[in-house]
C-alpha cells in the first residue's frame, strides 16, 4: 500500500466522495461495518456482498479494520451515480481489487455478471428504511431512492441474501427497531434466521431507534439478544463504548455530531434525543 492510499485510510470516513444531492450515509452505516467485523472469522479468506451499497462506505468501513485484509466485497445499487462514487472510493482507498460496484436491482444478484458468481459467505445490508407514503417525500429522486423502500420492500433484500449466501453464511443488516416484528418475518420467509440482535440507544435511558441484526442462511432455533449499544453521555459526546465497538465514529472532531465529517446524515436515527 502506497503512501497516498494508507493517508486516505487514515482520514477514513472523511473524504469519500457521495453523489451531489444525494442520500449521505451516516453513523448507522458506520456501525453496520463495526458489527460484521465483530461477528466474522478474524483474518479469514472471505467474500462478500453490500446490498443497497451506496457509495460504498459500509463497504469500506469493513475493509480499512485491522485484520480484514482477506476480504473481498461486491456490491450492488440500483442508483449508477452512487455505484460510480462507490468505484471512485475504491480507488483512492487502494480497494480496487477487493471492491467492485455492480448497478442494478438487488432482485438481479443471481445474474451471470454480477461480479461474484460463488455462494458468499457474508452479506452486508443498510436498505431504506421507510415505507413508501410514511414520512415526507425527499425533493428529489436520488434520495427518495435511499430513504424509501422500493417494490417488494425488505423482502427483495432478504431474498438477494438468501439466494447468494453460502449454508451458514451471515446476513448483517441495520434498521429500524420499530419493523423489526416485519423483518424478522422477511427473514425467516427466505430461509434466513435471526441469530443476534443489537439495539442501539442514543442515550442511556433513551428510546431505542435503530437495532443492528445478523442473520444465519439454514436452520436455527436462538436468538441472541445482546445489552443496548449506548452511544452518547449526557453531555451528548461519544461514550467509550461506542468508540471501541466502532472506531470511525471517532473520526469526527466534533462528536456532539452523530455522523462524520464525510456527510453523514444530519438526522441520523441514532441521533440522541
Amino acid at each position: 500500500m502506497d503512501t497516498e492510499h494508507a493517508a486516505r485510510r487514515a482520514l477514513f470516513p472523511r473524504g469519500l466522495v457521495q453523489p451531489e444531492g444525494g442520500f449521505r450515509f451516516g453513523a448507522d452505516t458506520l456501525l453496520l461495518s463495526a458489527f460484521a467485523h465483530r461477528q466474522l472469522k478474524p483474518r479469514a479468506a472471505l467474500c462478500g456482498l453490500d446490498l443497497g451499497c451506496g457509495c460504498g462506505a459500509a463497504s469500506f468501513g469493513l475493509l480499512v479494520l485491522p485484520g480484514r485484509e482477506g476480504l473481498d466485497i461486491a456490491g450492488i445499487d440500483v442508483n449508477p451515480a452512487m455505484t460510480d462514487a462507490a468505484r471512485q472510493n475504491a480507488l483512492a482507498l487502494g480497494l480496487a481489487d477487493r471492491f467492485r460496484a455492480w448497478t442494478g436491482d438487488a432482485d438481479d444478484c443471481s445474474t451471470r455478471d454480477f461480479p461474484i458468481q460463488g455462494p458468499a459467505h457474508f452479506a452486508l445490508c443498510n436498505p431504506p428504511f421507510r415505507i413508501p407514503e410514511t414520512g415526507r417525500a425527499c425533493p428529489n429522486q436520488a434520495k427518495q431512492l435511499a430513504r424509501f423502500e422500493g417494490p417488494g420492500g425488505f423482502a427483495v433484500f432478504a431474498r438477494c441474501a438468501a439466494r447468494r449466501l453460502r449454508r451458514g453464511g451471515s446476513f448483517f443488516l441495520v434498521h429500524l427497531a420499530e419493523r423489526l416484528p416485519e423483518l424478522f418475518q422477511h427473514l425467516t420467509q427466505a430461509g434466513l434466521h435471526p441469530r443476534r440482535l443489537l439495539p442501539v440507544q442514543g442515550r442511556s435511558g433513551g428510546p431505542i431507534r435503530i437495532a443492528l441484526v445478523q442473520a444465519v442462511s439454514g436452520q436455527g432455533r436462538t436468538l441472541v439478544l445482546e445489552p443496548p449499544l449506548v452511544l452518547y453521555d449526557e453531555a451528548h459526546r461519544l461514550t467509550p463504548e461506542a468508540e471501541r465497538f466502532c472506531p470511525h465514529l471517532g473520526a469526527n472532531p466534533d462528536r456532539r455530531r452523530t455522523a462524520p465529517n464525510a456527510g453523514g446524515r444530519p438526522r441520523a436515527p441514532c441521533q440522541p434525543d
